[in-house]
């Protein structure tokens, strides 16, 4: 086995991959075979751990599905805060906007009476 570009594996490591390539289809055939699977199978049980490796990721699953489920719900509820808060402040806005463009009115109006009254005292005063 090489990698594509890397040129051939070099001459004093080809026993040991030789040998590592045994091992590994003599166990893969111990495995494929039902023996092997059960040898491997009781040599887990007599181990002494109730946790075998899809057991551990099973219950892993499980606790990231308990977290996302707790943090959906807090997602949830912080959007509900938050949809309500936008709701309210854009009704406070817009009642801010009505009161100040009626203040802008009534404050034109005031300018324009002060201007008139001005001119009127700067006309009694010459």
């Amino acid at each position: 086995f090489s990698l594509p570009g890397a040129g051939p594996p070099p001459a004093a490591s080809q026993p040991a991959a030789m040998k590592l390539v045994a091992a590994l289809s003599a166990s893969l055939v111990a495995v494929a075979s039902g023996t092997g699977l059960q040898a491997w199978s009781k040599a887990l049980d007599s181990s002494g751990s109730q946790d075998t490796p899809v057991t551990r990721v099973v219950n892993l699953l499980t606790e990231m599905a308990k977290t996302l489920e707790k943090d959906m719900d807090e997602d949830e509820a912080l959007f509900k805060e938050l949809a309500c808060w936008c709701h309210s402040g854009r009704q406070e806005k817009e009642d801010a906007v009505k009161a100040s463009t009626a203040k802008i009115a009534e404050l034109g109006s005031l300018i324009e009476g002060s201007a008139a009254k001005s001119s009127e005292l700067k006309a009694t005063i010459t």
